[in-house]
């Protein structure tokens, strides 16, 4: 057969930036250690291209799903285009299959689900055969059916024959890599925790700054508590002292709720709104302190800064941020406290503030060396489909 690319990455899109980080991470990974080698991302997520950044990875943009949260659980509604959520992923599963069949890689990586959301990576099974697919899963998947199903477990038998887990065995314990093995009969290679924020500083080099900020408040997508929530920030941080600097809230400011929301912290001049993008990481990695959610994006941010950080839960069914952050908080001393996004009070946040502006950073255990090892394996595999130059 004859190859044209030498690595394809699909990435998961619809809530969250997670899985696209985790993408882009290892895409810019193997550019960087293996710049001969050719790779496409393919994903719908809209902010990919701040993402990516000043790296250089290329990808094909799909149009984007959109999610709703109720009760903790998620469900599609019309994408962006206005089509249909189901009907979106069937002809999402067309645009792959072409894709797959035009650019015929030699190793295609899929993140979190064999099958790709609303099995869109089915219709790509029957093409480019010798393809070799590989799935990546992070350190802590939680109660996901699409991942844990005996019908994920089939397509992967059927198509696939490689895992990659982007966890840290150290510091998780081992019983998420042995229900990986028993669930699709590979052993995974263990990557350790993929850190877009460790990538992109081997691009950059270390970054200096004269005037730190006090924090940095992520907010990667806007569910129901989210307004709630930024109102208790909103008065926590009217009472810390402004002589620890300025404070940056990073949000989609695209969101219809973005305007309102930002209505709460009127008369706050230590406190701006940024958009989502690059700039977010050097801005973590100057500040004193950061609020996240519990997502591995943002956990893999702050202690790869070193930074120390209040984490946010969201209440959702599957169970995976509140299992992750309780594995985290008592291994990594960036993890300070967590509370539901729901259930914190002004005072708890305000005291937690001042705890954390008063801490002082320290190196992480956790190995967050997951992009680069990823992909020296991505390209150990492309090696073995056909002839790849490297120099790393």
């Amino acid at each position: 057969m004859d190859f044209i690319v030498d690595l394809i990455i699909y990435a998961h899109d619809g809530r969250g930036l997670g899985h696209v980080s985790r993408s882009v991470a290892i895409g810019l990974a193997v550019r960087r250690l293996f710049p001969e080698m050719s790779v496409l991302l393919v994903t719908g997520c809209s902010v990919t291209a701040e993402l990516i950044g000043d790296g250089c990875l290329d990808w094909i943009k799909l149009p984007s799903y959109k999610t709703k949260i109720s009760g903790g659980k998620s469900s599609g509604v019309k994408g962006t285009c206005g089509i249909d959520d189901k009907l979106l992923g069937d002809l999402r599963g067309q645009n792959i299959r072409d894709i797959i069949a035009a650019y015929k890689p030699k190793v295609f990586l899929a993140d979190h689900t064999p099958q790709g959301k609303h099995k869109e990576l089915i219709p790509s099974h029957g093409v480019s055969p010798e393809t070799v697919r590989v799935l990546g899963v992070r350190a802590v998947v939680g109660e996901v059916d699409k991942v844990w199903s005996d019908f994920s477990a089939e397509v992967f038998r059927n198509a696939y024959s490689n895992i990659l887990w982007y966890g840290d065995s150290k510091v998780t314990g081992g019983g998420e890599i042995k229900r990986i093995s028993e669930r699709y009969g590979v052993v995974p290679f263990v990557a350790g925790y993929v850190s877009r924020l460790a990538e992109l500083r081997c691009l950059k080099g270390e970054l200096n700054f004269a005037d730190k900020l006090a924090g940095v408040i992520s907010i990667p997508w806007s569910g129901a508590g989210t307004a709630v929530l930024l109102g208790k920030l909103a008065e926590a941080l009217a009472e810390v002292d402004g002589v620890y600097g300025k404070w940056k809230i990073y949000m989609d400011l695209r969101e219809p709720s973005a305007e309102f929301v930002a209505g709460f912290f009127e008369g706050l001049e230590h406190v701006e709104f940024s958009q989502v993008g690059p700039q977010f990481l050097d801005d973590l990695a100057g500040s004193r302190c950061a609020v996240i959610y519990g997502g591995y994006n943002s956990l893999t941010d702050v202690m790869a800064a070193e930074v120390p950080a209040i984490v946010l839960l969201r209440g959702m069914k599957d169970g995976e941020q509140e299992e992750h952050a309780a594995v985290l908080g008592r291994k990594s001393p960036s993890v300070m406290d967590v509370f539901s996004e729901d259930g914190v009070s002004v005072d708890e946040l305000k005291i937690s503030l001042q705890k954390c502006l008063d801490a002082k950073p320290e190196a992480s255990p956790v190995n967050l060396q997951g992009a680069e090892n990823a992909a020296r394996y991505l390209a150990g595999l492309t090696e073995q489909a056909g002839v790849c130059d490297a120099d790393g």
